[in-house]
């Protein structure tokens, strides 16, 4: 993959992320991944607030006989966590700040405040990542699994109920396969945040914090050659030419048969005679 330069911000999520998947502490690697945002985010502060959540959550599920089913009423009905329907592509959903300030979020956001809170209090839980909508799975005492949906409130989901939202959110189009219902990592999880985040901003012709998300996506998968050439071509719109070219030529050289090659070589053609101009 073509270089492309690390700010400050960059360099402190690479240095979350660059280890193994199990070794990635994911609420500190959400709230630094954020940084791009909020320059002066105070990430121990607000991991100091998850453990004071979690402190609070100790407290009400010490006696439950299912203590997954009473965090998620402690976090969802007690202290109203929502998901924010209404709002939904609000980049503000997708940052783990400001899902602890505002108490709202979308599917992934809402888990992974969950998942941290589950983890501190010794509850088993994983993300699940259905095509579209992000759960959480719970191993109960017993050995049962059941799956739980915090953007509605923590409403338990059987897998009929899984293969349901999924048949109902592509309109039927994609078959449900078992491996659907798998626990993902914190990488995984990691990435789907942030293609959320730079579809909401692509949508809103954000072509700046599109390309700050992109550089973090590649931070986590550096060979995704199509991500590769979309920093390309935001950094195009960003009057970055130089650095455009080299990775749109990184792009072209990894996928010379791709299907949007020769639009792709038009447009590198312009930008290098444009590069070659201001020499």
């Amino acid at each position: 993959m073509a270089n492309f330069p690390l700010d400050a911000a960059l360099e402190g999520f690479a240095q979350e992320v660059n280890q193994p998947d199990a070794k990635i502490n994911l609420a500190r690697a959400a709230l630094v991944m954020g940084r791009f945002e909020y320059p002066d985010l105070d990430v121990s502060g607000y991991l100091d607030k998850l453990d004071r959540l979690a402190e609070a959550a100790g407290w009400a599920i010490r006696s439950a006989e299912l203590p997954a089913l009473m965090l998620a009423q402690f976090l969802f009905d007690t202290l109203g966590f929502t998901g924010n329907a209404r709002h939904y592509t609000d980049p503000r959903n997708s940052f783990l700040n400001e899902v602890l300030e505002r108490r709202l979020g979308i599917p992934i956001s809402l888990s992974v405040l969950f998942l941290e809170v589950a983890q501190r209090t010794g509850i088993r839980a994983d993300g699940v990542g259905l095509p579209g909508h992000f759960i959480v799975r719970v191993v109960l005492d017993s050995g049962q699994v059941i799956y739980l949906d915090p953007f509605h409130g923590g409403a338990i989901l059987s897998e009929e109920d899984c293969r349901e939202r999924v048949r109902s959110i592509t309109e039927g189009k994609l078959p449900f396969h078992a491996a659907f219902l798998n626990p993902v990592g914190a990488r995984y999880i990691l990435m789907r945040m942030l293609n959320n985040l730079k579809n909401f901003y692509a949508a809103a012709n954000d072509f700046y914090r599109a390309a700050k998300v992109v550089e973090r996506l590649l931070i986590l998968n550096p060979d995704d050659l199509s991500e590769v050439r979309n920093l390309g071509l935001l950094y195009g719109s960003l009057g970055r030419r130089r650095e455009a070219v080299a990775l749109l030529e990184a792009y072209l050289q990894g996928r010379p048969d791709a299907p949007d090659a020769d639009t792709i070589q038009r447009y590198l053609s312009a930008l290098s005679s444009e590069v070659s101009r201001w020499n």
